[in-house]
């Protein structure tokens, strides 16, 4: 078990099988291949991976409203009483090996990127933590149609109707304020062929890019792990467990550094 638990390695460095095998002695890379299925689900559930990340930061929002017990009189006292919870969302791929099969190639491809990808659509806080992520899907699907996908398969949006949620997104997302969420909805608006962006949007967008650009930052600790930023080598099927627990490395570092700058024990 000892050695098992440094299998956290392959997820930071991506290495090699074969190159593990000599690390950690093993007589075959089978051994390796199958340490690897068995400790994930162990490491998915000891880190704070994104479902039990979102149920943290909603239960500590629950106490908050219950500790503020006072009469509503107000708007004022309204927005005082239930603390609004801020999300981004935002899209995130990842290279990947060239498929065998012609559907699939087709499917994976990415015009954005012009290579195979695999994408998600990733829901994060301005503080660095990660709270959903998406189904992988082929790199040619678009953002939003990944979200409304996912949406109509498991409405993680649902949750929040309890609390006072703003989702900012970039223009890539505006099919969201026509969904009916429970949630208000900012995005970057976007100009368009004789209307272009009059000051008043254009000092907007800037307003909501700063919010925005911490997912970024999310993305660039998320790919400090590198089997979530290299070409990706294994089983499509097996992406999404294993961003599962990136994405719990990923809250744990946010979580320490929540706890030092205000002393938050999350």
């Amino acid at each position: 078990m000892p050695d098992r638990l440094l299998l956290l390695l392959y997820y930071r460095l991506y290495l090699t099988q074969e190159f593990m095998t000599l690390l950690f002695k093993a007589e075959h890379k089978s051994v390796i291949c199958r340490s690897i299925q068995l400790m994930r689900p162990v490491f998915a559930a000891v880190l704070p991976v994104p479902e039990h990340a979102r149920g943290r930061i909603f239960s500590l929002a629950e106490k908050e409203q219950k500790r503020r017990t006072k009469r509503i009189g107000s708007v004022e006292e309204f927005r005082e009483a239930y603390p609004e919870l801020t999300f981004i969302i935002d899209g995130v791929e990842q290279p990947k090996r060239k498929p065998h099969d012609p559907e699939k190639r087709k499917s994976d491809y990415s015009g954005k990127k012009k290579r195979h990808t695999r994408k998600q659509v990733v829901l994060g806080t301005p503080s660095g933590i990660i709270i959903d992520q998406s189904p992988s899907v082929g790199g040619r699907a678009h953002d939003f149609k990944v979200f409304k996908d996912d949406h109509a398969q498991r409405p993680i949006c649902d949750e929040f109707k309890n609390y006072r949620v703003t989702i900012y997104g970039d223009s890539g997302f505006a099919g969201m304020s026509d969904m009916d969420l429970p949630v208000s909805v900012r995005l970057n608006e976007r100009a368009r062929r004789n209307h272009p962006l009059t000051r008043e949007q254009q000092k907007m967008n800037r307003l909501r890019s700063s919010t925005r650009i911490e997912i970024e930052h999310t993305f660039s600790r998320r790919k400090k792990c590198q089997i979530a930023a290299s070409i990706y080598r294994n089983r499509d099927e097996d992406y999404d467990a294993t961003m599962n627990v990136v994405a719990g490395l990923v809250n744990l570092r946010a979580y320490d550094r929540i706890f030092q700058r205000t002393g938050l024990q999350l």
